[in-house]
């Protein structure tokens, strides 16, 4: 079936336009095979074949980058919301993520991009493209106090069981943390090649393993032969909205499904579709084994971080030292991003300020004109400050500083890293995992479907003469892919919608729990 033309004007008063500029666009059917990569706006699109990774490597790299630090939270989740329906909320959150994953990747085929950005711009517009910014900031900040929360558990109980109980460092928690925020935090965060780091990821990587086969072991040997008398193991609790939240956050790696996706060889929908079940398979088993060990070894005493409830020993001093060093070395990766986020937000207020007629009457005064080394206002406008002085790098500093100094700050106050995850899968996690995805693929399957003609605004704003600006279009939808679109458009409305509710209410719920 011949794809369908998005090249027609959405309006009558835009005909003209058609008739005097030619825009011829290719289409092809989904679930065919992804063209090899083409140049689109400048940049490429896909990547080298020599750089693809297999289905099996890219099962890997999902697990690799969803499995974290939110495990650590999981079995407090269970006992929140008792242990069977926690598991069945496990299983439900799972399906819906690897659902919205999965949405994430086929818009990626339908627009043929390859960052979660790109695909942004051509879904939604660029003019919305600070919601991006936002969530990347917000993100970030949640990860990395949730970071500096789990160093203080790290230290103080790696401090206690090799300096004994009594010391100083082994008690108070907000030294260490301050010490290795102002220590090895900064200088790293400051550091403008972070090649170097590399490694912690492997680590990461190693240290979880580690504390998984730690958990398993050590409940199947220590654990009681039955449950406890308060342990109730079939309840409807509201704080189950609470567990949700956990365990969005365990499972979101949404922001990475644009590049997993461009990585895969032979791309196709269906091959995308078993490496996305085969990962959030596999991380399903390993939630749901760590959380279940870790209610059945220590039941209701269990922690945010149920690390904590271990005792010092040789084994569990080696996890302890094993995760802080990890995150430490982590940290400044995930706040790079977060920076640069600050940044994109921060150009436009600045742009705006410079641009009121009260500064600019203050810059063209003669005293200015001299602080700025003689620039005239015009080349100020468009050049900015003179290259030669170096305040991009002061700009960079002070940003840092105030965002590392901030989220020290919180994590001080804050010293449950499952109520900072809570409200990072309630606020953030939700977002990223269910609303956001199911947005992006129902705007993207409406376009497939011909209930829109491009991604472009053809609105009377827009300019009529655009004869160098190729408009973007999406892949049609072949006759035989209509019906199970049609279908999926509901099941987007429903995640986007549940999305939305479990975000609200797991973030009451959990500052409620925290009171």
């Amino acid at each position: 079936q011949a794809p369908k033309s998005c090249a027609q004007p959405c309006s009558a008063s835009r005909s003209v336009v058609g008739a005097m500029t030619s825009r011829v666009h290719a289409g092809r059917a989904v679930g065919t095979a992804m063209p090899p990569a083409q140049q689109v706006s400048g940049s490429a699109v896909g990547t080298s074949e020599g750089s693809k990774s297999s289905a099996v490597l890219s099962v890997a790299t999902l697990l690799k980058n969803m499995i974290g630090a939110g495990i650590f939270s999981l079995p407090i989740g269970l006992r929140l919301a008792s242990p069977m329906p926690g598991l069945m909320i496990l299983g439900s959150i799972g399906i819906m993520s690897a659902v919205s994953y999965w949405m994430v990747g086929y818009c990626c085929i339908a627009w043929n991009v390859s960052s979660f950005r790109s695909l942004w711009h051509r879904t939604l517009g660029s003019s919305t493209a600070w919601i991006i910014d936002i969530t990347i900031l917000g993100n970030g900040c949640f990860t990395l106090v949730g970071y500096l929360v789990l160093i203080g558990d790290f230290t103080t109980k790696s401090f206690g069981g090799l300096l004994g109980e009594d010391h100083l460092l082994a008690r108070n928690r907000i030294l260490d943390q301050w010490v290795i925020t102002v220590v090895l935090l900064l200088p790293l965060s400051l550091a403008e090649d972070l090649r170097r780091l590399a490694f912690t990821s492997v680590l990461g990587l190693g240290v979880t393993v580690y504390v998984v086969l730690l958990m398993l072991r050590d409940s199947w040997l220590n654990s009681p032969s039955e449950w406890g008398p308060s342990m109730v193991l079939c309840e409807w609790r509201l704080s189950a909205f609470e567990a949700v939240a956990l365990y969005t956050h365990a499972f979101v790696a949404h922001y990475n499904a644009p590049k997993l996706y461009a990585e895969l060889e032979r791309p196709t929908a269906l091959r995308w579709l078993v490496v996305v079940l085969v990962a959030y398979g596999i991380a399903f088993f390993v939630y749901a084994s760590f959380a279940w060990a870790g209610l059945r070894r220590f039941e209701e005493a269990v922690e945010g971080n149920v690390l904590r409830n271990f005792p010092s020993q040789n084994s569990v001093l080696t996890a302890w030292l094993g995760m802080a060093f990890s995150i430490a070395f982590t940290y400044p990766i995930v706040f790079n991003s977060a920076r640069e986020a600050c940044v994109n937000l921060m150009s436009p207020i600045q742009e705006s300020i410079l641009a009121s007629p009260r500064l600019q009457r203050l810059i063209a005064s003669p005293r200015s004109q001299l602080r700025l080394g003689r620039r005239s206002i015009s080349l100020y406008n468009v050049l900015g400050p003179r290259p030669d002085k170096p305040l991009s790098k002061g700009k960079n500093t002070a940003t840092t500083g105030v965002i590392v100094v901030l989220t020290a700050a919180v994590a001080s106050v804050c010293t449950d890293i499952g109520l900072v995850n809570a409200l990072a899968g309630s606020v953030m996690g939700c977002a990223v995992a269910f609303v956001f995805p199911s947005i992006l693929f129902y705007k993207t399957v409406r376009i497939q479907l011909g209930d829109a003609c491009s991604a472009d605004d053809d609105s009377l704003d827009s300019p009529l003469l655009e004869p160098f600006r190729a408009k973007h279009t999406v892949a049609q939808a072949s006759a035989a892919a209509r019906p199970f679109l049609k279908l999926s458009l509901g099941v987007a409305c429903f995640i986007m919608v549940a999305g939305t509710s479990f975000g609200v209410l797991g973030a009451i719920i959990a500052l409620q729990t925290a009171h």
